[in-house]
């Protein structure tokens, strides 16, 4: 069957982003990456291959990255220039600069991919039996260890602190939902929390503050019946909301909404009141006709939602909305889109920031190890601030009570690596970023 449904670090950075401060670079999306599986082929020869593709968001135009010669996708990773894409049967490393591929590895029952620091983390599943991750150097995707311990089929994963917290769901045949906790210093398995029968599906994870939650699937048993957990980091307690309807996959996060499958749409769920904010964000496509969403992403930067449709057999669509609804465009993709991944990239010198700054801010110490400081050069009332990683996703948000020139936040929990300090002012929006040491 063709697929299942389913430090030295720290110099790197300061090189990366001591230019990026000086000249006050603003990030922006350069481009949508997308990977399209292709038809369903049962027996070789094979006629349809993985492919690459991308989408300009600026004038509309959609190219070929790359061709992989294997059967199906299932994620895509990007840091920079740099895209790390798994397929069926490998893992490959592209300069999205030049369209070219860096290295190659073969691997097998491969899921999602997580970067911390210099390694990427693979989850596994079927048909792999033992080893549910592995490290890789992201050099040459060379295998640093094979993580031993974890107990079935795996997804996605959220970093807190020096450790990752990992799904785990067992696959098809799963029974309960449950948490794989990694220890970055050895890159060992140093506990599983178990989420109970509530949780079966474990697959998204996501970090809000001091809080992640879990998308947890509709199992094929019950599919109008999911659930999202809420693990708080602080005192280790957890607790399992019940959707009485059909949950799926994940989109993203903006602020203190995320964003799921829900009725085999789109809605979404509020991470601070923990309840379903909007059942019907986007509709249905059309399940009833074999039409699904394969795969969606929400651009934090210009506040959009991409979102694949398809049937698994023809060529499909990507749909753009605002993140409240409202039909943007659409562009053509390929057959089954299963990963998507928004590229963002920082403006070169010369070119002027997509969102106008009115004041300036100093940002402070950087890198941090603590708290990181930031005072206004001018006064002006600050609504929030929240801190992204690389990929736009928002880790951290602070709504409450600012003093109008200078404020702090806790970067302690942040493993080490580059990040986005984005402050909302009533005089507009600040962006900087940083380095967690």
């Amino acid at each position: 069957m063709k697929k299942r449904f389913l430090h030295p670090f720290i110099f790197l950075c300061l090189g990366i982003i001591a230019p990026i401060i000086l000249n006050g670079q603003t990030p922006y999306v350069k481009q949508i990456i997308t990977a399209n599986s292709g038809k369903f082929e049962y027996i070789p020869p094979f006629q349809d291959f993985v492919t690459l593709q991308s989408y300009n968001p600026v004038n509309g135009a959609v190219n070929l990255i790359n061709t992989v010669f294997t059967q199906s996708s299932q994620d895509i990773c990007l840091h920079g220039s740099i895209a790390y894409f798994a397929a069926q049967d490998s893992i490959i490393k592209i300069n999205l600069n030049t369209n070219q591929r860096i290295a190659a590895v073969a691997d097998s029952g491969l899921g999602k991919l997580f970067l911390f620091g210099n390694k990427l983390v693979v989850s596994k599943q079927y048909p792999i039996t033992t080893f549910f991750a592995e490290v890789l150097d992201t050099a040459d995707l060379s295998l640093v260890t094979s993580i031993a311990g974890i107990p079935g089929d795996c997804g996605n994963m959220v970093a807190a602190g020096d450790s990752i917290y990992l799904a785990v769901n067992g696959g098809w045949n799963g029974t309960e939902g449950k948490i794989a906790v990694i220890e970055t210093s050895g890159w060992t398995l140093a506990r599983e929390i178990n989420l109970g029968a509530e949780a079966i599906g474990t697959f998204g994870v996501y970090r809000y503050n001091n809080l992640i939650f879990t998308i947890n699937k509709s199992p094929y048993t019950t599919p109008d019946v999911g659930s999202i957990t809420i693990y708080n980091l602080d005192n280790h307690t957890f607790r399992n909301t019940i959707i009485n309807k059909n949950v799926g996959l994940g989109a993203g996060i903006d602020g203190h909404l995320l964003y799921f499958g829900l009725n085999y749409g789109i809605g979404s769920f509020n991470m601070n009141t923990m309840q379903v904010e909007d059942t019907v964000v986007i509709a249905d496509p059309g399940s009833a006709l074999f039409k699904y969403i394969t795969s969606a992403t929400v651009d934090t930067l210009n506040k959009r939602l991409y979102v694949n449709i398809g049937d698994y057999a023809t060529t499909g669509t990507c749909l753009i909305y605002t993140l409240s609804g409202d039909s943007v465009t659409s562009y053509a993709t390929g057959i089954s889109s299963d990963a998507i991944a928004v590229d963002y990239r920082l403006a070169p010198v010369g070119i002027a920031n997509l969102e106008q700054e009115p004041m300036s801010i100093k940002v402070y110490p950087n890198p941090v190890s603590d708290k990181l400081f930031l005072s206004l050069r001018e006064k002006a009332d600050i609504q929030s601030i929240q801190i992204s990683d690389i990929s736009g996703r928002i880790l951290i948000r602070q709504n409450s009570e600012f003093n109008d020139k200078i404020s702090s936040v806790s970067c302690r929990d942040l493993p080490r690596g580059m990040y986005y300090l984005i402050v909302e002012t009533s005089g507009g929006k600040i962006v900087r970023p940083f380095v967690k040491q």
